[in-house]
């Protein structure tokens, strides 16, 4: 239990950010006894996330492609265009590829951050790890932005509804 409190501060709690600066010789020599612990829980962290970028990934494509293009299509066919509609549209295709592409580089920064030796540079160590907890800040922001705008698109469907 202790080592996993341990890892706990030294990961920050939940990817926290804050600003770089020097690590004090209590971290530093936590990040070096327990690296192998340390390098394990981001590991695991990894993996969860990959598993959420698959599941989000398809939910938004069919959130895309079953709901808001076809709806988007049927209205112009019909000469019901909606510019809010449409516009909104474009900004969650545009928000969805801004998320795949974060994530990859939250993923490949992750990697970087895994293949350091955190043993024998912890100082360095840490101040990857807080860059990778900035974009891994990004992409869940870009999560947000997505449930906003399809929360958006939910109401606009509404309003055109009562319109019609």
């Amino acid at each position: 239990m202790k080592r996993f409190l341990v890892v706990l501060t030294i990961l920050g709690m939940s990817f926290l950010s804050l600003p770089v600066m020097a690590i004090s010789e209590i971290q530093e020599n936590v990040i070096k006894n327990h690296c192998e612990t340390i390098k394990d829980s981001l590991k695991a962290v990894q993996r969860t996330d990959a598993r959420a970028r698959v599941y989000l990934g398809g939910y938004y494509e069919a959130i895309l492609s079953k709901f808001i293009m076809p709806l988007n299509v049927r209205l112009v066919e019909n000469n019901l265009s909606n510019a809010d509609l449409v516009e909104n549209q474009n900004k969650f295709v545009e928000t969805k590829n801004l998320f795949a592409n974060d994530f990859v580089k939250y993923q490949q920064m992750l990697e970087e951050l895994l293949a350091m030796d955190c043993k024998n540079e912890p100082e360095k160590f840490y101040e990857k790890l807080v860059v990778v907890r900035q974009r891994r800040k990004i992409m869940d922001q870009d999560v947000l932005k997505l449930r906003s705008l399809i929360s958006e698109h939910i109401k606009l469907v509404y309003g055109l509804e009562g319109k019609l």
